[in-house]
């Protein structure tokens, strides 16, 4: 036992260090989170608990053999007499009066084999197998769900994380810049060309910036725990990740990624799922209402003592058994009327719902051109900021400007930058959240056209 826990700590710990010195590409990522996070873990076992109610509800056809077995003694003149019967141990001296009515004390051992075949018990077979499957196909579009929600937070978490490394480079970048801003000054005043309130200016920013890099810093690693997170890594995990290449793009309209979201969202499937345990059970309520037949057999051996001998008989028994229940308080007819409010309750949670996901669909779709229009917007911006910038260095290095003039120009420059990274991952973000309200975020990228032309 104890080789074997050593043999899965190094097994971790290689692991953990390959984690760290290799590099996470998404994909890697989508492998990881599909295979260590333990929501999608608790969905694939709700799958199998699903799978073994279906062969649950299959076994209820199956007949029912039961072994019975009663040891009794007793001085009753019904029961001696039924027992000395049973056991073809019937003498005629025990038809005496003083026999019958006051028998000694006698023993059986009944032993019985007893085979139930059910033909028809209210539908309770028929409904419980089909109730079992929709329960099977609502579990697996359960886990489909979570498959989706799990790549689409796996991927999020990335972007995320990504954007707050960059954030972290723009803001060392600007500390840099500040630390060098200083150092002119610094020079300049030395050198009696600048004052010494622009020297405590210059190092007032400089803290400025270091602060805001520590914020960067702490947001980058609360972005890596979301990403251990999502893939059910320890916490710990640090990750080198490449880079996500090219810009999205999204040429289909909203009416095909409305379609595909109708036809594949696996959450809006369970919906349907309930509506449909809803009508089973009103069926069920219906058919309470019908009578139960049962075949039944039973084979009995009695014996007066089995292991020292004595008499003993067997016997068999063939029955068919029909209840027809007359009146049970009103509590079917309220079973059923309670079910018909549970069916149009579910139908209507299920419209609903349906709305939902057709706004779900508008609102994504209306974020990604948002956040499309956002990139372009940015871009502009910081080639507006770079060159700003540039003027105003010259006409700083010239005497022609203030500092807090070159220091605006700068933190101008860092923020079109920074908004630029935010809208390129918002944008790559809006893009994936499209894709997931529309129900084909996965791995292997399908068109919403294809999607909603699918056959289901």
């Amino acid at each position: 036992m104890g080789r074997v826990w050593w043999a899965v700590v190094l097994i971790w710990l290689g692991f953990a260090a390959g984690a760290r010195a290799g590099v996470l590409e998404l994909e890697k990522a989508y492998q990881l989170a599909l295979a260590r996070n333990p929501l999608l873990a608790a969905a694939r076992s709700e799958v199998e608990a699903a799978q073994h109610g279906v062969a649950e509800a299959k076994g209820a056809f199956l007949p029912r053999v039961d072994l019975r077995l009663v040891y009794a003694r007793t001085d009753s003149p019904v029961q001696v007499f039924s027992y000395k019967l049973a056991q073809e141990n019937f003498k005629a001296e025990d038809f005496l009066l003083p026999n019958l009515n006051h028998p000694e004390d006698y023993t059986n051992w009944q032993t019985q084999v007893v085979v139930t075949q059910p033909i028809f018990n209210q539908g309770r077979e028929i409904l419980g197998y089909r109730r079992a499957r929709i329960a099977l196909s609502q579990a697996r579009n359960y886990l489909a769900a979570i498959t989706q929600r799990v790549l689409f937070d796996t991927e999020r978490a990335y972007l995320e994380l990504l954007l707050a490394r960059e954030r972290v480079r723009v803001m060392e970048e600007a500390v840099r810049t500040a630390e060098e801003n200083l150092r002119v000054v610094r020079s300049r005043f030395q050198a009696g060309r600048a004052l010494k309130s622009d020297l405590l200016e210059a190092q007032v920013f400089l803290s400025r910036q270091k602060k805001d890099l520590a914020a960067a810093r702490h947001q980058a690693r609360v972005a890596e725990t979301r990403l251990d997170l999502v893939l059910g890594v320890p916490l710990t995990t640090h990750w080198k990740l490449a880079p996500v290449s090219g810009l999205p793009r999204v040429r289909e309209g909203l009416a095909l990624w409305r379609c595909a979201a109708l036809a594949r969202r696996p959450d809006l499937k369970v919906e349907e799922h309930r509506v449909k345990l809803a009508a089973l059970r009103v069926k069920e309520a219906r058919w309470r209402f019908l009578p139960s037949l049962n075949l039944r057999g039973i084979y009995e051996k009695n014996a007066e003592d089995p292991l020292s001998g004595g008499a003993d008989g067997d016997a068999y028994t063939i029955m068919a058994q029909l209840d027809f229940n007359i009146f049970k308080g009103f509590r079917d007819k309220a079973r059923l009327s309670r079910a018909r409010a549970e069916y149009l309750s579910a139908r209507e949670r299920y419209r609903q719902y349906r709305r939902e996901v057709e706004q779900q669909v508008e609102e994504a779709y209306s974020r990604y051109l948002t956040a499309q229009k956002e990139y372009e917007v940015t871009e502009r911006a910081v080639a507006q900021a770079e060159e700003g910038l540039r003027i105003i260095r010259q006409r700083y290095e010239a005497g022609l400007a203030l500092l807090v003039e070159l220091q605006d120009a700068e933190t101008a420059l860092k923020r079109a930058r920074l908004m630029r990274l935010e809208a390129l991952y918002g944008w790559r973000l809006a893009e994936s959240g499209l894709r997931f309200a529309a129900g084909i975020m996965g791995r292997e990228r399908i068109s919403p056209a294809e999607a909603c032309h699918e056959k289901p």
